[in-house]
């Protein structure tokens, strides 16, 4: 069992949210969604889902991504939604998405759903962080909630039940992925870094301990019972 990671385009790396899961325990699968014959067939060895990617989310792919997501979701597997995954998962499920320009480091504040979310336990009510966006999720599917903002969008972060969580900003890259993001509007300063990995290493265990727990690889998993 696995979780199975899609990564949208060169932005879709897990990085430091990739390197925590592992040092948890989790074995991560993942999919270069731009490689034909690369998608998996099945959801059978699949007990976590994580969409993610920077700029669009509609890429030649996205079809067969959305329709993966759907049947996670229909079999009760948490999905995870990272930057332009939060808005291939919000259509996938019926929501919908419009332009939307804004990158570069931004204020998200928490709203009060968010500020009880157990997924953002131990996160500031507000926290600088970085997005990559050229568009937003402008309707929620039905059934879902909001948990954050930026200055570009009320819908920077959601979620749907008990299985569907999507954030808007890149909580999951590392230190050179921050500056790369950053490079064209001035960069950013070392203490920014330093203070985004936290928040996203304190995000990437949260994930791992109470969105996509290790024990799910083997749930329902028959077992041998040696005396």
């Amino acid at each position: 069992m696995a979780i199975y990671s899609f990564e949208l385009d060169a932005y879709g790396g897990l990085a430091n949210l990739g390197h925590t899961l592992r040092e948890f325990g989790q074995k991560v699968k993942h999919f270069d969604a731009q490689t034909a014959g690369s998608m998996p067939l099945d959801l059978d060895e699949v007990h976590g889902v994580i969409v993610s990617g920077g700029g669009g989310s509609s890429g030649a792919s996205a079809p067969a991504i959305e329709a993966f997501v759907r049947e996670a979701v229909k079999a009760e597997i948490p999905v995870l939604a990272i930057g332009a995954g939060s808005r291939l998962v919000a259509r996938a499920l019926g929501g919908e998405v419009g332009s939307c320009a804004e990158r570069g480091v931004v204020k998200v504040s928490l709203n009060s759903a968010g500020r009880e979310e157990p997924l953002f336990a131990g996160q500031r009510w507000w926290s600088e962080q970085v997005v990559w966006n050229d568009e937003c999720v402008t309707k929620l599917p039905e059934g879902a909630r909001p948990f954050a903002s930026t200055p570009g969008t009320k819908i920077a972060a959601w979620g749907m039940g008990p299985w569907i969580f999507a954030v808007d900003w890149h909580a999951e890259w590392d230190a050179a992925g921050l500056a790369e993001a950053t490079k064209a509007s001035g960069g950013v300063s070392a203490a920014q870094v330093a203070e985004m990995q936290r928040l996203g290493r304190l995000f990437a265990e949260r994930v791992s301990l109470v969105f996509m727990p290790v024990d799910r690889m083997v749930a329902g998993r028959a077992k041998d019972v040696r005396h």
